[in-house]
């Protein structure tokens, strides 16, 4: 397969404007999926993101880097992190940040090494570049009920996307057919085609899935000194956290990508895993939003109650309160 087998393009021309997206008057379960987009809970089902790397054109420009294999938590962490720009950034931000990583990107291109000499990539090929904001969507969309409890009508499911689609617009390429599915059916279905023309087991996609009882501590935001402190108790809880990142991760994995990997789920990890949606579910419920959201998620969580606030203060009118002052 090669890098110009692509599914037919998108028509854009109905696509879902971020005017169409009013955020004063969701409805609850879609507020509540909102912020969901902002939890910090959704870090049990990361490794959801491995179907970036079932494409092989991805996992030959993702193992060419190396910074995979150098720690891959770090990368997920910068990953997570240019998320939280593109969700709870304000326009300024993500719009320049968006410029940002298409520029950086221009640089990703080539051919792979080893297992993937005979593999050219681009990061900005349409189709790979949409699979990269499809996945994250996708993820999104499919841990929400198992992460809270809530279910989603058809209806506000396609108003989530909706939501989804007005944050991730701003990294659609430019070109009338290069955009982002316009509608949670057009979504499905692109997946839907990519997963069944594309793809395919590979060795990168084999090497990270084992790796997740292997995960390597973070070097993001932890100095020598305490990743030294913290590492023989790493090394402890590493195979026990690495397998329930797994089981919620690969549980919630489109079949065709998850039959292309080496994981089984059998009646055991079923079992886990009704477990650990009823853990996820009452920490969504019970946490402070505090702990749960993260930090720009929370920041805007804040405003939004502050200026609800300051909204119940202010008169409903201006009118004089009563009829006699009104002629003096």
């Amino acid at each position: 397969m090669t890098i110009t087998d692509q599914p037919k393009p998108v028509d854009t021309q109905t696509r879902t404007s971020a005017a169409s997206v009013d955020l004063t008057d969701l409805p609850p379960a879609v507020e509540q999926f909102r912020w969901h987009l902002g939890s910090v809970l959704f870090g049990f089902f990361g490794a959801s993101f491995f179907d970036q790397v079932a494409l092989e054109p991805v996992a030959a420009a993702v193992d060419r880097t190396g910074r995979f294999a150098d720690n891959f938590v770090d990368r997920g962490l910068r990953s997570f992190g240019a998320e939280q720009l593109v969700l709870w950034g304000d326009e300024r931000t993500r719009n320049s940040f968006a410029d940002r990583l298409k520029f950086l990107h221009r640089e990703v291109r080539g051919a792979g090494v080893g297992d993937f000499a005979q593999t050219r990539y681009s990061a900005l090929d349409p189709t790979l570049w949409n699979w990269i904001a499809m996945s994250a969507m996708m993820g999104y969309l499919h841990s929400f009920t198992p992460c809270t409890g809530i279910a989603l009508t058809p209806d506000e499911e396609e108003l989530a996307y909706a939501l989804m689609l007005e944050r991730f617009g701003v990294l659609q390429l430019p070109g009338r057919s290069y955009g982002l599915p316009p509608t949670l059916a057009d979504a499905q279905r692109w997946y839907d085609d990519v997963v069944a023309e594309r793809v395919q087991p590979n060795p990168f996609l084999d090497e990270v899935t084992e790796a997740l009882t292997r995960l390597p501590l973070p070097t993001i935001g932890l100095p020598p000194v305490v990743r030294a402190a913290l590492t023989p108790v790493w090394l402890v809880i590493r195979p026990v956290a690495g397998h329930v990142v797994k089981v919620c991760s690969f549980s919630i994995m489109h079949p065709g990508v998850r039959a292309a990997t080496p994981v089984r789920l059998g009646r055991r990890e079923r079992w886990e895993f009704r477990l650990y949606q009823r853990l996820l579910q009452t920490a969504w419920r019970r946490l402070p939003r505090r702990i749960v959201l993260t930090p720009m998620a929370y920041h805007e969580y804040r405003r939004e109650r502050l200026a609800q606030t300051y909204r119940s203060i202010q008169l409903d009118s201006f009118a004089p309160e009563c009829p006699a002052s009104a002629g003096r």
